[in-house]
């Protein structure tokens, strides 16, 4: 029998069986049994909030990065010239005021008023520094690893404030157990030969909750240039049921850019092939009046003119609150909101599949 044959009818058998064998990527889901673990990880009373400066926040980082790790995926922060740091170091600097005069007097106050670090020196009371830390890790691409999804979330929260500590279950615990969910999905697939074109940079920010300034100083800083960056699928607050949906609670806010119209219909054909669950657009304005598109770290990347989506579940009563707890997430619906985002990953990752 001809050799060359022979090889062809082997390669063939190969990937025959291999194709049988892998799980149609549409029906792959993020585990609610993983979700669960992060979040009650992170909102744990060790971490103390996880406010941005703290060593609540370094222990957070040093978790995630653990998770990362776990997960196999690169590190992609330079360290003396060469990449191999899973952390991204910088700086705030963050300015006290203790009273403020009026025409009725003094009214005391403690207000800190955050920006990255080095900053001009200016007339409050006093001013300091403190490090911080951006966490993130790749999985390379194949044919396209040159151009970038980036999936993100901020782990960053308010930390201990007026005697307690605000454990942000769903703001943000439940975007970065998403992310790190996400991560660990990705790389179960890979280690069965499946690999997305597109490479995945896994990216978690603090300073979220001090006006954007983690994912602010990363855009600014990217290890990778950020004109890779095939889009920004970014995730804050996915745990929760606001008041609008109570009745019908499978549901997910959808914000992007003005000019992100493919990105919109990216997250809607995974959302039909995979969760089914409602989009809905109510927020999805740059005029809205709660201005959402504003408030969170995919903005950064829209101000560099990378599409970018926002996935959130709206606000509730316990919004930055000491009772923004863990057990009162939905895990079911996280787990379908976090599988919308790996659906859109899939597909935005790996163009024409």
């Amino acid at each position: 029998m001809n050799n060359t044959f022979l090889r062809y009818l082997t390669v063939s058998i190969t990937l025959i069986t291999r194709a049988y064998s892998q799980p149609a990527i549409s029906s792959v889901s993020v585990p609610v049994s993983l979700l669960t673990k992060h979040v009650y990880a992170l909102t744990d009373d060790s971490f103390r909030g996880r406010e941005t400066g703290t060593t609540g926040q370094l222990k957070a980082a040093q978790y995630c990065v653990q998770s990362f790790r776990a997960s196999h995926l690169g590190s992609v922060f330079r360290v003396d010239s060469a990449y191999g740091s899973f952390y991204q170091p910088y700086f705030l600097s963050y300015s006290t005021i203790s009273l403020v005069k009026t025409e009725r007097g003094t009214l005391p106050l403690t207000y800190k008023r955050y920006e990255l670090a080095p900053s001009p020196v200016t007339k409050w009371d006093s001013s300091q520094v403190v490090a911080s830390h951006n966490v993130a890790g790749l999985l390379i691409g194949t044919d396209l690893k040159q151009e970038v999804v980036v999936i993100s979330a901020h782990y960053d929260h308010l930390g201990y404030v007026e005697g307690r500590i605000h454990p942000g279950a769903d703001d943000n615990a439940s975007g970065t157990a998403s992310v790190l969910s996400i991560a660990s999905v990705f790389d179960s697939l890979a280690r069965q030969g499946i690999r997305s074109r597109r490479t995945i940079l896994f990216a978690l920010f603090s300073g979220e909750e001090k006006g954007l300034l983690g994912s602010r100083y990363f855009v600014h800083n990217s290890p990778i240039p950020v004109q890779q960056f095939a889009g920004n699928l970014n995730i804050d607050m996915v745990g929760r049921i606001d008041y609008k949906h109570r009745k019908k609670p499978e549901y997910c806010y959808l914000i992007a850019g003005p000019k992100d119209d493919q990105l919109r219909k990216l997250v809607s054909a995974a959302n039909k092939r995979s969760v089914a669950i409602e989009l809905d657009y109510e927020h999805d304005s740059m005029n809205d009046s709660k201005q959402y598109f504003y408030r969170s770290d995919q903005y950064n990347f829209h101000n560099f003119g990378v599409p970018a989506v926002f996935f959130t579940d709206g606000e509730h009563p316990d919004y930055h609150r000491p009772t923004d707890t863990a057990d009162r997430i939905d895990y079911q619906i996280l787990s379908k909101r976090a599988t919308l985002v790996f659906q859109t990953a899939w597909l935005l990752a790996n163009p024409d599949s």
